[in-house]
């Protein structure tokens, strides 16, 4: 639990993110699980015969549900005055997700990779773990039931068999969907099945003489874990055998006899774990909330979170969470449980059926203008409905980036002397093999974006009629994901009619754990708020020192903040039609961009002349004039053209 909260307030020294493969401490709490409840139904079955689900579920239910309600009412409050409709949402349906021990099926589908900057803003994430756990209680049961009743001595094998499938599959899946081999339980059940081997051994044969070597092995391995791994280690997968195998180890070899032992059964370390579970419930939304509030969530505002969960965590734990547990009332609590549960539903139904109440926004974001703008948005996917032979092509790519200024970027194209496809590789494993590209997507809510990418990326007819490609992509230059988009444009090219290839920068950014429209929201202020807060990017960076600069490929860079304002905040727009420049940390609305583009297309035509992106791209009531205007060469500074080397 220590390695778990450290984690995820993400404390630094030096620039240096402590304890990055904090994470394993979730691993080590699905073996510790995995091996005290198979103790406690294994133990059950051997003296009787049978197990009593209704007090095994009963035990289940004062343990985990009480804690859980208190966390839920208490947040609502917040949610409603710090979260987004879009937020407040994904925070209602978490909490249905979560009450209904699915909560991981739910963050599998709609989150980003656990442990993201965008993640930490979700109050109920942590509740993933929740769920594998309880389906691990549902699924466990049932299977020694059938072993017990049809295959009574073929228990260990069967146990064995299941979680060694269990580990292959999440050594598969792990290769081409990490988000899926994190949250599924089928991935995760080799780790809680771990410690039902441990259990089963210890209820047939006694506990193991202790061993103080392998106890302090085993701590050695789970330590050395939660300080080796990092955020882009392979996990869960076969090195997730290291922490596993080690919290093995000290269970069964620990005791009062060796050092490991002593250590783990010390005061402070007892009294975290009676409050661990309390600790695990609020921590992650104390976390969220201090983030969404805090414009710098810096390493005082950290430890002051870490502080406010451990005393509330303790109040919980003394007021909520220990009286219930051991209550004799039963009648008294089915019915704490049957009202609170049907409070919190209404409160979750009301919240998805009112669409996270977006009335809230109308101070800051009138309701037609986010009308318009989401319309725009959802335009993306059907840019590409009347693709013609025929005419030459300008190829849109990029990220995410790619959704809001494909939409934009051809409102400006003269669509009929050019066909426009606009595709994007959000999420998608692009390798270029055999004169070919792949590019399955890492889960299958991301095959909106790959699969048509595969298809007109590789569609030949297309590029051998392109005259143009457009990249756009968050930070072209520095972004570490997707390190593959400048092979893929001199592979585009080299199948094209020569084309021109067009880089645009990107314009003022936020920390990514924060949204405009969040600031704007919280702050009851316009965009200029995100303006003055943004972070990224500095004025007049060289692009050529930057660490992904593509030395040997030629194209032009729009540098847009330099073309619009000159790098002069004061001099930049920061909202069109009532919506603001972007609503998370660094998208730009599609408004805002087709203001943009007209902005400096109109103004700025001069500078651009020298590029032939005016032979592209021309603003709707000035095509005619700025056709004329782009055949006289006049090279200005605001735009950078890198010749092959």
């Amino acid at each position: 639990m220590i390695a778990v909260i450290l984690y995820h307030a993400e404390f630094t020294v030096a620039g240096h993110t402590l304890l990055q493969g904090g994470y394993i401490g979730v691993d080590v709490f699905f073996v510790i699980s995995g091996f005290l409840i198979s103790q406690i139904l294994l133990t059950e079955i051997e003296a009787t015969g049978r197990i009593d689900f209704l007090k095994f579920y009963t035990r289940r239910a004062r343990r985990i549900l009480p804690a859980l309600f208190a966390v839920i009412f208490a947040t609502m409050p917040f949610a409603y005055y710090f979260l987004l409709p879009s937020e407040l949402l994904d925070y209602a349906n978490s909490i249905g997700s979560s009450l209904l021990f699915g909560s991981n099926i739910y963050f599998y589908f709609t989150a980003a990779l656990y442990g993201e900057p965008d993640t930490l803003l979700k109050p109920f994430l942590h509740t993933w773990s929740l769920s594998v756990e309880e389906q691990f209680y549902i699924a466990f049961p049932l299977l020694l039931l059938i072993t017990r009743r049809y295959l009574r001595s073929q228990f260990l094998p069967c146990v064995m068999l299941v979680a060694f499938l269990s580990l292959v599959l999440c050594a598969m899946t792990v290769r081409y969907d990490q988000q899926q081999a994190f949250y599924s339980p089928l991935t995760r059940a080799w780790e809680l099945l771990a410690g039902t081997l441990l259990a089963y051994h210890q209820v047939r044969h006694g506990r193991a003489r202790p061993r103080p070597l392998l106890a302090a092995a085993g701590l050695i391995l789970v330590l050395g874990s939660l300080m080796l791994f990092r955020k882009d280690t392979v996990h869960p997968g076969l090195l997730t055998l290291i922490p596993v195998v080690g919290t093995c180890l000290v269970l069964a070899f620990a005791s009062h006899k060796n050092a490991v032992g002593r250590l783990l059964a010390s005061r402070p370390a007892a009294l975290t774990g009676i409050v661990s579970y309390s600790l695990y419930l609020w921590h992650y939304p104390v976390f969220a909330f201090a983030r969404l509030t805090s414009l710098d969530f810096d390493n005082g505002d950290r430890f002051l979170a870490v502080v406010a969960t451990a005393v509330i965590a303790i109040v919980s734990f003394v007021v909520i969470e220990k009286p219930i547990r051991y209550t004799r009332r039963n009648r008294a609590f089915w019915i704490y449980l049957g009202l609170s549960t049907a409070t919190i539903m209404a409160a979750v139904m009301s919240a998805i059926t009112m669409s996270g109440f977006p009335y809230r926004l109308d101070q800051v974001f009138p309701p037609i203008a986010r009308t318009n703008e989401e319309r725009l948005e959802s335009s993306f996917l059907s840019l590409n409905n009347n693709i013609q032979g025929g005419k030459p092509v300008i190829f849109i790519i990029g990220d995410s980036y790619a959704r809001n200024w494909s939409v934009a970027l051809k409102n400006y194209i003269d669509t009929d002397r050019y066909e426009v496809v606009a595709v994007s590789y959000l999420n998608c494993m692009v390798e270029i093999e055999n004169d070919r590209v792949k590019a399955p997507s890492r889960a299958s809510i991301y095959d909106k974006y790959c699969i048509p990418f595969e298809k007109y990326i590789n569609d030949k007819s297309l590029l051998s009629r392109t005259k143009a490609i457009f990249l756009t992509s968050h930070r072209p230059f520095e972004y570490t994901v997707n390190p593959f988009r400048f092979e893929l444009l001199s592979w585009m090219k080299s199948h094209s009619d020569d084309a021109k290839i067009f880089i645009f920068g990107n314009y003022y950014q936020l920390d990514r754990e924060h949204s405009c429209l969040g600031l704007m929201f919280r702050t009851k202020s316009d965009a200029s708020t995100c303006l003055r807060l943004a972070t990224y990017p500095a004025a007049d960076q060289p692009v050529e020192q930057m660490p992904f600069f593509p030395f040997g490929l030629a194209f032009n860079y729009i540098d847009i903040i330099k073309l619009h304002c000159d790098y002069d905040k004061r001099k930049c727009l920061t909202s069109s039609g009532g919506v603001p420049f972007m609503t998370d940390w660094g998208h730009l609305t599609v408004e805002f961009l087709m203001t943009l583009l007209d902005d400096i297309l109109e103004k700025r035509a001069a500078d651009l002349q020298g590029s032939g992106l005016l032979d592209f791209l021309v603003p709707p009531h000035a095509r005619q004039s700025q056709r004329t205007a782009s055949s006289q060469p006049n090279a200005g500074p605001t735009l950078a053209a890198f010749p092959q080397d």
